[in-house]
């Protein structure tokens, strides 16, 4: 049996074993290091990029177990042939005022939709008079401007808030002719019967100003403004949009099919502003018959988007796309799905780039692809399945304002301008909802300027008048029937329908001892002016009228005053306010 001394050292010796044994295990312990460095036989990497497999048998039995080998019939397509239908539009529709045909080469559709008349001002007057001078100058008729200045005078009297119409009256008093009014009279015949009876003119200077002067000055001005004829309005009022719609040659069922866009105030015409009607024929315009039935063939072309796996081995992927980026936590299903759409399946899909002339509106009957095994597989719409005809896919297809029975898969191809230029507005009114007053105000934060362009109106009126000495100098109240709001703020307040007790609309009213409106957006509808109550929603609307110019595929230039409505500025308070009893403030003296 050891010693107490002996048992001693026995325990120290198997507690530093232990402790000798735990840093082992739980304290790092590198004895040697290795790397496996790869070594090149050669210079060049060609070899090794090529990846090239000495046995393709290896290669063939590796498809074999992963299942490849699994044939579906599922044949890369080569060649596409679609058959379809074409027709052309060529009578345009204004509501229900009139119709007239209609080239889709000769203009876009939005000026012929939007255009109207050029509104007659100082700057009009002025331009149309120096035009006029200078074709009397271009046919050695100069000497007769005096003679023009006296018969022509320039009405040049702008309302005194409009400083600068003030200001360019000034500078063309007595110096141009009303050329206004000599298109005027020239289209009436005024013109010429006042040329032929007067005696300043000799018989040569009648046949110039006769003659080769009103037919120069009357193509100069229709080339410059593009402007609708009598009775071809699209724009509605009451509901401050355009309405037109376009009829097509082809009847179907004794009834004629027709392209609506009722909504249509943003400015810029799309395929989706349409909507496909049946109604009886209503133009008065008569257009031929010209159904187009045509079979183009095409090569389809891979589809190709941004991620989307490259097709080649070795090719590298697109550093633009993250996928790191992707979301794969519980609320990333459909990032995932997404996903795997486009790398999975990303080459199941194909492009057939089928070309149309604008103003078409074409049908795709059916596609008959033949795939590389020379199989040929007919494709048709979506909704002549009857197992898939309650859910139709479709992304380019017009809605359809009636259930047909036989639903058909058209698309129309808008004449649309590309780009466009806009002046500053002419005119621009804020519609804003009030429901302390329970109203809607038209706010004039633009109006026409004689200087030829819109003017900003800043009117900031107080709401009351002070009282400057009361009748009784111990009255401490006093009694107020209303406040008042400015000039610019026109109120719309809620009518009943006629014929309805439950519907409203709202009417143009008047504050008291108030000027009457100055924009045309406001007054064009005389005496009475309405607006339908859902055409002004909380967030407001806002309306302008301004020039806009464009280029067409022939080079022309188009020029027109159109107008477009986008959203306002929400709901406001005008601080107007009946039957209130006000302190009076006394001046310390």
């Amino acid at each position: 049996m050891p010693t107490l001394s002996e048992f001693s050292k026995l325990k120290a010796n198997a507690n530093l074993a232990t402790t000798a044994l735990d840093k082992r295990f739980f304290e790092p312990f590198i004895s040697n290091r290795n790397r496996l460095e790869g070594l090149p036989r050669q210079a060049e990497f060609e070899k090794s990029l090529r990846a090239e497999t000495a046995d393709p048998m290896w290669m063939l039995t590796r498809q074999w177990q992963l299942g490849e080998f699994q044939g579906e019939d599922a044949g890369t397509a080569c060649q596409a042939k679609i058959l379809t239908e074409e027709q052309a539009p060529r009578v345009l529709i204004f509501g229900k005022q009139g119709s007239k045909a209609y080239d889709a080469f000769a203009s876009p559709l939005e000026p012929e939709v939007e255009s109207e008349a050029v509104e007659v001002n100082l700057h009009l007057q002025v331009q149309m008079g120096r035009q006029f001078l200078r074709i009397l100058a271009e046919n050695g008729q100069s000497s007769l401007k005096e003679v023009f200045l006296g018969k022509y005078p320039l009405d040049t009297s702008p309302k005194a808030e409009d400083r600068e119409g003030l200001l360019f009256a000034q500078t063309v008093n007595g110096r141009f002719p009303d050329g206004h009014a000599i298109l005027r009279d020239i289209q009436s015949g005024a013109y010429a019967d006042w040329v032929n009876s007067d005696a300043e003119f000799d018989d040569s200077d009648r046949l110039v100003l006769t003659k080769a002067v009103p037919s120069l000055f009357e193509t100069w001005f229709k080339k410059l403004y593009h402007q609708i004829e009598s009775g071809q309005n699209a724009w509605i009022p009451d509901r401050m949009e355009y309405n037109f719609s376009l009829e097509m040659p082809q009847a179907e069922g004794g009834k004629t099919v027709v392209l609506e866009a009722d909504q249509y105030a943003s400015g810029k015409l799309e395929w989706s502003s349409f909507d496909e009607n049946l109604r009886s024929s209503s133009a008065g315009v008569e257009q031929p018959d010209q159904l187009k039935v045509g079979v183009q063939t095409f090569i389809p072309a891979p589809l190709q988007y941004s991620g989307i796996p490259n097709p080649r081995f070795w090719q590298m992927e697109d550093g633009q796309i993250d996928f790191a980026k992707i979301q794969v936590g519980t609320t990333g299903l459909l990032s995932m799905l997404l996903t795997e759409y486009g790398i999975t399946y990303s080459n199941d899909w194909f492009v057939l780039p089928y070309p149309m002339k604008i103003n078409s509106y074409c049908e795709v009957k059916n596609i008959l692809v033949t795939d590389v095994f020379g199989q040929h597989i007919l494709i048709e719409p979506t909704f002549t399945d009857p197992e898939v005809a309650w859910h139709e896919f479709a992304v380019f297809r017009h809605t359809e304002r009636q259930n047909l029975q036989s639903p058909r898969n058209r698309f129309y191809l808008a004449p649309s301008i590309l780009k466009l230029q806009q002046s500053e507005p002419l005119e621009k009114v804020n519609f804003m909802r009030d429901e302390m007053t329970n109203m809607v105000w038209a706010i004039e934060n633009t109006v026409p300027s004689n200087a030829g362009g819109g003017r900003e109106v800043k009117l900031n009126r107080p709401r009351f008048d002070p009282l400057e000495a009361p009748d009784n100098p111990e009255s401490k109240i006093r009694y107020l029937a209303g406040t008042t709001v400015p000039e610019n703020w026109i109120p719309f307040i809620p009518v009943h329908k006629s014929g309805s007790e439950k519907e409203i609309r709202l009417q143009r009213a008047k504050i008291p001892n108030a000027p009457a409106p100055q924009s045309l957006l406001l007054k064009e509808h005389q005496p009475v002016h309405f607006i339908e109550e859902e055409e002004v929603p909380r967030a407001g609307v806002i309306v302008k009228r301004t020039f806009k110019r464009t280029r067409w595929i022939d080079g022309k230039t188009i020029l027109w005053v159109g107008r477009t409505k986008t959203t306002g500025r929400g709901e406001g308070w005008s601080g107007l306010m009946f039957d209130r009893l006000l302190p009076i403030e006394k001046k310390s003296e």
